[in-house]
């Protein structure tokens, strides 16, 4: 059996892959410039194993209030950021689930909107985020009995 077109193919589904994240972290830098233009950004995300993930960015003045809203979802490289209008004037640290059931946001939508407004409430507090478990950390603590 020949393995040479084997490798081929990997390498061209690697470099497929690659290029594709190239060009999606390229669009979400392109998206936080523009937001940071603004102001400062507020920043959630969720993580999608098997469903989509999103990650919420909002431009905020000095006291909080948001200017424009942006997000990113998809569970593939093909995920590109979009705007995300209703959030206008609220104030990012007062966001609700409300607020988003309103605007028929997606669960994941929903998450990353709430965590963006408690990153925010988190920081205005001078606390710090807290940088979530790596897989490897979440499959070792699940081993040895530690699961959160």
């Amino acid at each position: 059996m020949n393995l040479i077109p084997l490798m081929i193919l990997f390498l061209a589904a690697f470099m497929l892959q690659y290029l594709l994240t190239f060009i999606q972290m390229k669009d979400f830098n392109k998206s936080y410039s523009q937001l940071r233009k603004m102001g400062r950004v507020a920043i959630g995300k969720v993580k999608g194993a098997l469903r989509a993930g999103a990650i919420v960015m909002f431009a905020i003045d000095d006291q909080g209030i948001i200017l424009k809203g942006k997000f990113m979802q998809g569970v593939t490289v093909l995920a590109r950021c979009k705007d995300l209008n209703g959030f206008e004037g609220k104030d990012v640290g007062a966001l609700t689930e409300a607020d988003c059931k309103q605007l028929r946001l997606s669960r994941s939508l929903t998450k990353g909107v709430l965590e963006a407004s408690s990153n925010y409430n988190i920081l205005m507090a001078g606390g710090e985020i807290p940088t979530p478990p790596s897989p490897f950390e979440r499959l070792g603590n699940f081993i040895s009995g530690q699961a959160s």
